[in-house]
């Protein structure tokens, strides 16, 4: 339940360190603080102030203004308030909620999918629509940078990102029906259309999370994570609990849903566009060029520290998906409705907001990821479990229905927790080797490999569920795929923790300035 639960954690760090640095946690956070302003000598966790960066002359023109901003705010001797600002977070909630809502309806085509026969492999083609936002630093900073000043800096691009959004929901509505009762479910073709919603998800996403940093005064911008978080959630559990609900209950079917939400795309989009306006962008706040952005990333690769943690971000995830993506395809072949495991993801959706709040503590010092090296083994030890449950789904089901759904909401919730806490740590060491002086595009490109890392995983996995299968009269034994995954998991699991761990935690004591562009 990780993937339908924690679906839009991911996209939640991408908030720019740059007036308030801090993490934030995917599938809904809420946002844990990292205290940036002290270097060594200070006892501090060594990351280097924008006022120790302005005297090294790093600090970049844009930076230095917000800088000043900062001192201004700060010696007023006024309290922040946000009485005025109860509009812009408003605004923003709505937006992010709208972003979710897509991913949320792609978990439930899913699940549809599932019902009607589909294969694991047409299922792992189906989840490569979700690329999109693995891929968006390729194209971040085009929006960050091009834009008609007339209409906007983030508005130039959120608009016609969201009003393409409701078109095409409202195109797929006339067609859905068609796509997945028309004989076998034209796979291919919904990939493709989830492929550009998701395209244009993440488009709205650079923008919005751009937005709000502006959008919000300094000293409130930390809400925007929270509203990010807060959004995602809300949209995701719309577009898959809500349909689920409602279909179950007659009250919708696909092709209606897909169309009420397209028109509510169009008219949320028109009235922003019309109603609120965006600040212009001072002259010395004005972006760097797209050559300059490209260049901080390629130079940001060339580190021999970013390259190991490449790897290690894109194999660390490699024994999750069977229990984040697969299982409850699984649950629901042996018998488990999918309403119920709606109801249940929905649920777990408070965990994911309240934890990260208490991870932090253990996330704060100068070696945040021991608690995903310590978490690492017991979310191994869960996925084997609830591999286990999935076996013995159809006997326990049968016989008693309340013991196995009690079993499997504490497995989902100890695996969401895990998931969670790997997640916070992840981005609490983002967050301490970031440099300062590139923060947003920095943490961006951290985001996106952690992404990359745990999107070839899934396809990959549900292809070899349908390989290792066999269950027709020529098969000397008769095996299902999962099982045989849900081993080689495991393994693949163990062998990465006993050679990655280490490596790690070499990792997390290398001085800053091996994470620095110099």
């Amino acid at each position: 339940f990780g993937s339908s639960v924690a679906h839009s954690s991911v996209r939640l760090a991408r908030i720019s360190l740059k007036f308030q640095p801090f993490a934030t946690i995917p599938s809904f956070p809420l946002p844990f603080f990292i205290d940036l302003s002290m270097d060594k000598e200070s006892g501090g966790n060594g990351l280097r102030s924008r006022g120790d960066l302005k005297k090294e002359g790093r600090l970049p023109v844009a930076a230095e203004a917000d800088l000043e901003k900062e001192k201004r705010s700060k010696g007023d001797g006024e309290e922040s308030s946000i009485a005025d600002e109860w509009g812009s977070i408003a605004i923003l909630l709505l937006l992010y909620t709208l972003q979710g809502l897509p991913m949320g309806i792609s978990s439930s085509v899913t699940m549809l999918l599932k019902e009607k026969g589909v294969s694991y492999s047409e299922i792992g083609t189906f989840s490569l629509s979700s690329w999109p936002f693995s891929l968006k630093i390729l194209w971040a900073p085009l929006v960050d940078t091009v834009y008609f000043a007339r209409v906007g800096r983030r508005k130039t691009w959120m608009i016609p990102a969201q009003m393409l959004i409701g078109v095409v929901l409202l195109c797929m509505s006339a067609s859905v029906d068609t796509l997945l009762e028309g004989g076998h479910p034209q796979v291919e073709t919904l990939t493709a259309l989830f492929l550009s919603l998701y395209l244009l998800c993440a488009t709205q996403d650079i923008a919005v999370d751009g937005w709000a940093l502006t959008m919000l005064r300094p000293e409130n911008v930390g809400w925007a994570a929270t509203c990010n978080a807060v959004g995602q959630t809300l949209g995701t559990a719309l577009g898959f609990t809500g349909y689920m609900v409602l279909e179950q209950w007659k009250l919708v079917t696909l092709s209606s849903f897909l169309s009420m939400w397209g028109m509510i795309f169009l008219i949320v989009t028109v009235l922003v566009a019309i109603f609120k306006e965006e600040k212009p962008i001072p002259e010395e706040e004005e972006p760097d060029g797209v050559a300059t952005t490209y260049r901080i990333m390629m130079d940001c690769f060339r580190l021999p520290s970013i390259k190991i943690l490449v790897v290690i971000l894109c194999t660390w995830k490699a024994a999750f998906p069977l229990a984040d993506s697969i299982a409850p395809l699984k649950l629901q072949e042996s018998g488990v409705p999918k309403e119920h495991l709606a109801y249940i993801s929905s649920l777990l959706m408070p965990l994911s907001m309240v934890l990260p709040i208490f991870a932090a503590k253990w996330t704060s010092g100068k070696a945040p990821l021991e608690l995903a090296m310590w978490v690492y083994p017991v979310r191994l030890l869960l996925g084997a479990a609830l591999a286990g449950l999935v076996f013995y789904t159809p006997t326990v089901l049968a016989s008693n229905s309340q013991l196995f759904y009690l079993v499997l909401f504490v497995l989902s919730a100890a695996l969401v927790g895990a998931m969670q806490l790997m997640f916070v740590a992840q981005m609490a060491f983002f967050a301490r080797i970031s440099d300062p002086a590139y923060g947003g595009t920095y943490m961006t490109m951290l985001n996106t490999l952690n992404n990359l890392g745990g999107m070839w995983t899934a396809p990959l996995s549900f292809y070899l569920v349908d390989a290792l299968t066999c269950r027709d009269e020529l098969c000397l034994v008769k095996r299902d795929g999962f099982h045989a995954v849900a081993v080689l998991s495991f393994v693949v699991g163990a062998v990465w923790y006993a050679i990655g761990r280490p490596v790690v935690g070499r990792m997390q004591n290398w001085p800053l300035e091996n994470w620095r562009v110099k």
